[in-house]
């Protein structure tokens, strides 16, 4: 006579399930991850990106800035203004 163990069946039917839902859940857990991590690189690459162009931009101001301050072109500026350099300059000064 065979004996059948219906108990032992449903032992491994759970175990199973359970080992479906654990590699479910994980799976799941690690698309979002990944899918978060390449959000995130994304970002940081259009920041290194207007980085650079801001990089760029202020480069073009200072030279402006520059071209702008340039000793020979002020000097050009202050004689069209009627301007003269003093080479020794008498400073307002208060005896107290």
């Amino acid at each position: 006579m065979t004996i059948i163990c219906p108990q032992k069946k449903a032992e491994l039917k759970y175990f199973l399930i359970a080992l479906f839902a654990v590699v479910l859940v994980g799976g799941a857990l690690y698309i979002t991850g990944n899918s978060a991590l390449v959000e995130k690189k994304h970002e940081l690459e259009a920041f290194k990106k207007q980085l650079i162009e801001l990089k760029t931009a202020n480069a073009d101001l200072k030279n402006e800035y520059y071209r702008l301050t340039d000793p020979a072109r002020l000097q050009a500026v202050a004689t069209n203004s009627g301007l003269t350099l003093e080479r020794t300059p008498q400073y307002l000064t208060s005896k107290q």
